[in-house]
């Protein structure tokens, strides 16, 4: 992406800036001119001021090719803030306190009735804050996602951009919305298997089965903020009895089919990741999840044909190694064609934390580019930290 030098796009050049250093650090000041077409002068500008809020830091210095100067390195400081990560999943609520880079500090789960369901958020943040001893202004923002709602897809987004905002204003800090599968995408765009891939596919297996289409780096929102039902396509021909409707993914391959396969119903998210590892009818699910969900992966790529698709969810290590080995061969597809630099399908490290650890990253993420600040809530009285005010600051 390039920048601008004109003094008006100053938020602009600094999130670019900011982005360069996060995705591409250690990274010295000529590769970010080089990368962004910025002057020397516009550079020095944006690093002092991130220098300065002690956002980035210098770490080392890099040998010059031929007689030029030897550069000093930038890095993001994972310390200079902290990062809230919030997830709510039916009766579940977890809530954790994260470095910038997504590693986790401390973290707690609890199940909560609906009614309960803000201030029970509100009273866990706190608690983070005090047993962790950290300065609360210090805080970037929350990222967010919730699944608290079988209703269509538009009434779950009505629902959960009004509860952003009473979150937001519940907390007085700013608030990410994301869906779990786009918040895996922004982690793995800034600190896992996609820093240097310019497009790809997320797909997050949960109670539902979500993707995330990431093209030239941006998470593509969709009309109304709406996008990636993955789970919604229909995968088989065969009709169900009782509604007549044909066999949709999420009935093979999400959480909630495997719930009911193996009659976990009354458990936790997290409890079925952990039966579910040692199940011995766990085989069975892989069987029924295979077909389907090789459906779809040909579904993506013929479509889309990103540089490879990464999957990843609730599930643990053992399930999905499991059901990738199912799930080859792939189905051919205009993926195969060419020269690949990254394999076609990618399965995403720490899969157990890795939901979570996106959100923690999505304060950020949304700090670096003007279209990922659409994802974002800042309350109306909020009194802006200085490093909220450094990255969140509008281009007017």
């Amino acid at each position: 992406m390039k920048g601008s030098n004109a003094k008006q796009n100053k938020a602009i050049n600094l999130r670019l800036v900011l982005s360069q250093i996060v995705t591409q650090g250690p990274v010295s000041r000529v590769e970010i001119a080089r990368n962004t077409q910025l002057t020397k002068q516009t550079i020095t500008n944006m690093v002092e001021e991130l220098l300065a809020a002690k956002l980035v830091e210098e770490v080392g210095i890099k040998k010059a090719e031929g007689a030029g100067k030897p550069s000093k390195m930038l890095v993001l400081n994972k310390k200079a803030a902290y990062s809230i990560a919030i997830r709510v999943l039916n009766n579940e609520l977890e809530v954790g306190l994260f470095y910038l880079n997504g590693e986790q500090i401390n973290r707690l789960h609890t199940l909560v009735e609906p009614d309960a369901l803000l201030d029970k958020a509100a009273y866990l943040v706190d608690t983070l804050v005090q047993i962790d001893n950290i300065d609360k202004s210090l805080i970037l923002g929350v990222g967010l996602s919730l699944e608290v709602s079988d209703d269509t897809a538009i009434n779950r987004f009505t629902f959960n951009k009004q509860w952003q905002q009473r979150l937001a204003n519940k907390l007085q800090l700013p608030v990410a919305l994301e869906t779990s599968a786009s918040a895996c995408a922004a982690f793995q765009m800034l600190f896992g298997e996609a820093q240097q891939l310019h497009n790809f596919i997320f797909v997050h297996l949960g109670s539902r089965v979500e993707s995330a289409v990431v093209y030239d780096r941006q998470i593509l929102l969709g009309q109304n903020g709406l996008t990636g039902a993955l789970g919604d396509i229909f995968v088989t021909p065969e009709t169900d009895d009782s509604t007549a409707e044909l066999g949709r993914l999420n009935d093979f391959a999400s959480i909630t089919s495997l719930k009911a396969m193996l009659n976990l119903n009354d458990l936790t998210q997290e409890e079925v990741i952990t039966q579910s590892a040692v199940s011995k009818h766990l085989d069975r699910w892989v069987d029924q999840a295979a077909e389907p969900l090789r459906i779809a992966i040909h579904t993506l790529e013929s479509l889309l044909n990103t540089q490879t698709i990464i999957i990843g969810g609730d599930v643990s290590d053992i399930l999905l190694e499991k059901l990738i080995k199912q799930l080859r061969p792939f189905i051919p597809s205009i993926s195969q064609y060419g020269d690949r630099e990254v394999v076609r399908l990618i399965k995403t490290p720490d899969v157990a934390n890795i939901t979570i650890k996106g959100l923690a990253t999505l304060p950020l993420h949304a700090a670096l580019s003007r279209k990922n600040m659409q994802t974002l809530y800042m309350p109306l009285e909020l009194q802006c930290s200085q490093i909220q005010h450094l990255v969140y600051a509008s281009e007017s």
